[in-house]
């Protein structure tokens, strides 16, 4: 006697799991890549909003250490696409088989518990809030988990890409989102959305009185008749990139700055001290809490000083 049996062919949206796993993973981690590249960008290109004492912005570090920075996007997507996207696409899809219903919603419900898995971790581990690294998981993860349901979609409708086709196509979204960046920066600080870092306007008038380091060895003490007094001060030495420290009375005059030179004043130092001593120290800070700062040394890697103005 032969059993009839109620088994038919598998819909043909799951039919395209068969074979999905690499194609998956590459989607996923081309979106994740592609989206930290998009995020690191705002960050390099962003505008200072605090002082850097001109120092080299992130952009120059990620322009230096491109092929590395390149190569820990390549880890970073597959690391997610295997921890994250793909155990959500399999969740997805298990759950989709028992409900009828499309695996996308279930894809994207299960990153939830997963990424709560996660945050939980990272505030065992490291002291992160819980919340916060939650929403950062479960928001990054949105693209990468779509970029997998929909690859394997296209599966389902016959529509097979090899995987350097679906490596260019994210490479290619990517690339555009990078290009959108500087334009979206620019049209941000054009419109006063993105404000940037000024350096406050000091005259003559507000720059006469005590400066002083944070340790407060470093003092210089500007005089309204333009004569100056100094202790510790430093300034280049004799040898290459060296440094050493003058004591005594000279002479300052304020400097206006113009355009994108900036404000400060130049110290003559006592004669003692030889030419080298003789130093320009520019205004930064803010109006209310003003600085004055010079760096010594190697211009790429040199000594910051930092001196802030005293109470009278």
């Amino acid at each position: 006697m032969v059993t009839a049996t109620t088994d038919g062919p598998r819909p043909v949206r799951h039919q395209a799991y068969e074979g999905w796993v690499w194609s998956a993973v590459l989607a996923a981690a081309s979106a994740c890549g592609g989206q930290l590249a998009v995020l690191l960008a705002v960050f390099a290109l962003l505008p200072a909003r605090e002082e850097t004492y001109y120092a080299p912005g992130p952009a120059i570090g990620v322009l230096v250490m491109f092929p590395c920075v390149l190569l820990a996007l390549v880890l970073a997507g597959f690391a997610h696409a295997w921890a994250l996207a793909l155990p959500a696409l399999a969740l997805g899809r298990a759950a989709a088989r028992r409900a009828g219903d499309p695996v996308l919603g279930w894809a994207l419900a299960a990153t939830v518990p997963l990424a709560a898995g996660y945050a939980l971790a990272a505030r065992l581990l490291t002291g992160t809030p819980w919340l916060p690294a939650l929403l950062w998981i479960a928001g990054g993860s949105a693209l990468p988990v779509l970029a997998a349901v929909w690859t394997v979609h296209r599966r389902a409708r016959g529509r097979l890409a090899s995987h350097w086709r679906i490596v260019g196509e994210w490479t290619l979204l990517t690339l555009g989102g990078l290009a959108l960046v500087p334009l979206a920066l620019w049209f941000g600080t054009s419109t006063g959305h993105l404000a940037s870092y000024r350096p406050p306007e000091i005259g003559r008038a507000e720059a006469v009185g005590t400066w002083r380091d944070e340790d407060g060895d470093t003092v210089i003490r500007l005089r309204a008749d333009g004569t100056a007094f100094l202790s510790d001060v430093p300034h280049e030495g004799g040898e290459f990139f060296t440094t050493t420290f003058c004591d005594g009375t000279g002479t300052w005059a304020h400097d206006a700055g113009d355009g994108d030179r900036r404000a400060g004043v130049t110290v003559d130092a006592p004669p003692g001290c030889g030419a080298a001593a003789d130093r320009s120290w520019l205004f930064a800070g803010t109006k209310e809490k003003p600085e004055l700062f010079v760096v010594i040394g190697d211009p790429d890697a040199g000594e910051l000083y930092v001196l802030r103005k005293q109470e009278p």
